[in-house]
């Protein structure tokens, strides 16, 4: 019986995170997320017994499922020659691209929501998520957003509303500051001096 568990236990196929948060992005069904996961762990090619070894599908479930994933894009067949050899492999360089494509930023949404999920000690809600993008969708940095979090945190406060009024604050003294500059170039930018 332990035997059967560690097998179980054992991991043999690993995935990247971010493929797991937007693969609900893809127009996929789960057995053609089985054999993508497939080419991303163990094999470049169509080698249909091997599949069979790790995924329990007929041979014309993966011919289906392999047809289906590329009629949708999401792989293709790369034809290589080397010396009188041809062989033909399957590049996930399309499924790699439109997974950069379905978000503009991934770098900086999922670092900033997971730095604010870390931080509450818990997973955002809805509206929370919609807060943080309506200030990304405003201009405001990723930095000033950080930063207000940190300022909140120290403060012993894990809320929005308290680390929006910080924004805002912030905000309003960077313009005050940068209204001020453009007062003082004005005045000092005239030539007293040489006045004709």
């Amino acid at each position: 019986m332990n035997d059967k568990k560690e097998i179980l236990m054992y991991k043999n196929f690993v995935i990247n995170e971010y493929i797991v948060k937007n693969i609900k992005n893809f127009d996929i069904s789960l057995n053609e997320f089985l054999l993508l996961l497939y080419f991303i762990n163990f094999d470049n090619k169509l080698d249909i017994d091997n599949i069979k070894k790790y995924i329990n599908f007929t041979n014309e479930e993966i011919i289906s499922l392999y047809s289906s994933l590329t009629h949708k894009g999401i792989i293709e067949t790369v034809i290589n020659k080397k010396e009188k050899i041809i062989e033909e492999t399957i590049s996930l360089d399309p499924f790699y691209n439109k997974l950069l494509l379905s978000d503009d930023s991934p770098e900086i949404k999922t670092d900033i929501y997971s730095k604010f999920e870390s931080e509450f000690g818990r997973t955002l809600s809805p509206i929370e998520y919609e807060t943080i993008n309506k200030w990304l969708s405003n201009n405001i940095s990723e930095e000033m957003i950080i930063n207000a979090l940190k300022e909140a945190v120290l403060n012993g406060v894990t809320n929005l509303k308290y680390i929006d009024k910080i924004i805002f604050e912030w905000n309003k003294k960077k313009l005050n500051k940068k209204f001020k500059e453009e007062k003082n170039e004005e005045l000092f930018d005239y030539d007293w001096l040489n006045e004709d």
